[in-house]
């Protein structure tokens, strides 16, 4: 029988059938685990058919389609098994391809800069945790302006998590294109960084202290009749929310330097302000000399006597000028004294000498000048004019204490106090000639006595003598021996009289020609005597020696009533022995003990009563002195 014979034809006697071999099943799909690609998926698209040959080919075959030559049969079912083995091969390789790439990162791969290229997923750890992770202790400048800040990321809660990176750009994947990325591709990725907003707040907030600057207010000095200006400069304020975004952003690739976010403070006056001003007022002001002038008689100011009247004030939030009128006047009135005349309030003064001297009135003196407002304000408007003249006029002044009013004082004794002196011929001279200076003393309502004023220096020139003095509770000799009397006197005029004491000492050990607590000692440059005037008329100091006392009386209006009791001695102490070895050395073995006492004084007027008040002092034992003297 040949090989074309039909399907239907009987086979001869004895042989075997002439079928055709069964086809091989289809394979089912491979299924890998967690759901890999089916074979159906992985099995290429059937091709299309040309164009019009549609209709033949949705046709169903006919019986005869179905007679096929055997030969023809085997050759396609070979085709199908090489087909399914391809299939089976490469999803296979597939499925070795998603497990070898799962532990493995990309074969070109670079993570912040850094190449982790085919790395393991313990080798890209280690390089980034070298790389990346140490740049968090690597101190970064945080600046504003040109100011900057030190600080580490790390001490500011910043940094990398290299195990989440890793785990983000590997692990198992069925994505055929994260296969094939893994395989052939490059990427460029980012370390996951870590911020911890608490300790990143608190560095940036820190670092700010450092970064702030207030804004510098302009200035225009005035000195030898020119202006010298410094403009204003804007103050930085760092805006921290907005600064801590950026440090956490830039920190990693930051080139050693971040950029504060900032906001500008301006100052008060602005720069503009500023220039008007000088350009309005203080250059003109200073464009040379400016003439004072009545009807009669003037003088003529340099730009450098009206430049030191002037002060410039920015109390309203722009630039003034202002002058001292008075200051003004003075200059003008040096220039040409016929532009003022003194004139003088009504005082007292003491005449007379020793217990014979009293109080007389110095009567009111009016006077003829100018007047420091319109000097200043007249200055002022003559700085714009051209021929800069400031026309002003000649002022009868009143004095602010009329004549009257210095007799309706009717001035007595309000407090006396004497105390003996021993003889020595050089102390007595000391003595002279401190209480001359204090003789007829004036102090005016609201002013001080103030001693050191009234001794001056204490110097040969001026009257002074050597003689002896108590220094550190040792007996020794120096210039002015003796005033410490004349500075007890003064303390009592001040305290007897009802004045306030501002300042005195008591002397370290105790001399019994002064009521103790109650006396001071001086000592140029260190121990003072001082007190205030606080009645409404001037008080006058008298002091003179008489019958080897050193008396003191105060004049005054009768103010206060004055109340003080002294303690007895308490406290007391023996003696010590003091070696010296200073040439004014004096050997003492008086042996008089030391103690401590407390004084009260107790002050009311008519119209008020004023605090009790106690002073407590103590006073060291007189020493057995041994002078040593070489």
């Amino acid at each position: 029988m040949s090989e074309n014979q039909g399907n239907g034809a009987t086979p001869p006697e004895g042989a075997e059938p002439n079928r055709p071999k069964p086809e091989r099943a289809e394979l089912p799909p491979i299924v890998a685990p967690s759901a890999p690609p089916t074979l159906s998926e992985l099995r290429p698209a059937p091709p299309v058919a040309p164009p019009g040959t549609e209709a033949r080919q949705s046709t169903p075959p006919t019986q005869e389609d179905n007679t096929m030559p055997p030969r023809k049969r085997r050759g396609g079912r070979i085709a199908a098994s090489v087909v399914g083995g391809v299939v089976v091969l490469a999803a296979a390789v597939y499925v070795g391809s998603v497990f070898l790439t799962q532990d493995r990162l990309p074969a070109h791969l670079t993570v912040d800069g850094v190449d982790v290229s085919g790395q393991s997923v313990q080798q890209a750890k280690a390089s980034l945790d070298k790389e990346l992770g140490a740049r968090a202790q690597q101190p970064v400048k945080l600046a504003a302006g040109e100011q900057s800040v030190s600080l580490k990321p790390a001490d500011a809660g910043l940094g990398v998590d290299v195990d989440s990176t890793l785990q983000r750009l590997t692990g198992r994947s069925w994505d055929p294109s994260v296969v094939a990325a893994r395989i052939f591709g490059t990427q460029d990725a980012q370390v996951d960084r870590t911020r911890d907003d608490a300790a990143l707040t608190a560095q940036v907030k820190k670092a700010a202290s450092g970064l702030d600057t207030d804004p510098v207010e302009g200035t225009i000095a005035i000195a030898q009749g020119k202006a010298d200006y410094t403009a204003p400069t804007d103050g930085v304020t760092v805006d921290q929310a907005a600064t801590a975004d950026a440090l956490s952003q830039q920190w990693l690739h930051a080139d050693g330097t971040v950029r504060a976010v900032t906001k500008e403070s301006a100052p008060k006056v602005s720069a503009a302000d500023w220039k008007s001003f000088l350009d309005g007022t203080v250059t003109p002001l200073l464009d040379g000399p400016i003439t004072v002038a009545d009807s009669a008689d003037k003088a003529a100011l340099s730009a450098n006597a009206v430049g030191s009247a002037a002060t410039i004030s920015t109390d309203s939030g722009k630039p003034e000028l202002k002058l001292d009128g008075d200051k003004l006047v003075t200059m003008a009135v040096s220039v040409n004294p016929k532009l003022g005349t003194d004139g003088n309030d009504a005082t007292v003064k003491l005449v007379g000498k020793g217990a014979s001297a009293h109080v007389q009135v110095v009567p009111a003196k009016t006077g003829r000048g100018l007047k420091g407002s319109d000097v200043a304000a007249a200055v002022q408007k003559a700085a714009q004019s051209t021929d800069r003249v400031a026309a002003v006029k000649l002022t009868t002044t009143q004095p602010k204490v009329s004549t009257a009013q210095a007799k309706a004082w009717k001035m007595v004794k309000v407090a006396e106090f004497a105390t003996p002196y021993p003889y020595e011929p050089t102390r007595t001279k000391n003595l002279v000639a401190g209480s001359g200076r204090v003789n007829g003393t004036v102090v005016q309502p609201g002013e001080e006595f103030n001693l050191a004023n009234v001794f001056g220096p204490i110097t040969a020139a001026n009257g002074y003598f050597s003689s002896g003095v108590v220094e550190n509770g040792v007996s020794s000799e120096a210039l002015g021996g003796g005033l410490s009397q004349i500075a007890t006197m003064s303390y009592n005029a001040g305290f007897l009289s009802g004045m306030d004491i501002l300042q005195h000492q008591p002397h370290s050990r105790w001399f019994d020609r002064y009521p103790a607590g109650r006396e001071s000692t001086y000592w140029e440059g260190q121990i003072n005597v001082r007190w205030k005037n606080n009645t409404s008329a001037p008080v006058v100091v008298q002091m003179y020696l008489e019958d080897n006392h050193v008396k003191m009386a105060v004049w005054g209006v009768k103010t206060w009533t004055v109340k003080t009791t002294t303690s007895e001695h308490y406290n007391v102490t023996n003696p010590a022995t003091v070696h010296s070895n200073t040439a004014q050395c004096v050997p003492e073995n008086s042996g008089i003990k030391g103690f401590t006492v407390s004084v009260t004084r107790d002050r009311k007027s008519a119209k008020t009563t004023l605090p009790h008040e106690v002073f407590t002092w103590t006073y060291q034992a007189w020493p057995h002195v041994i002078c040593d003297k070489k």
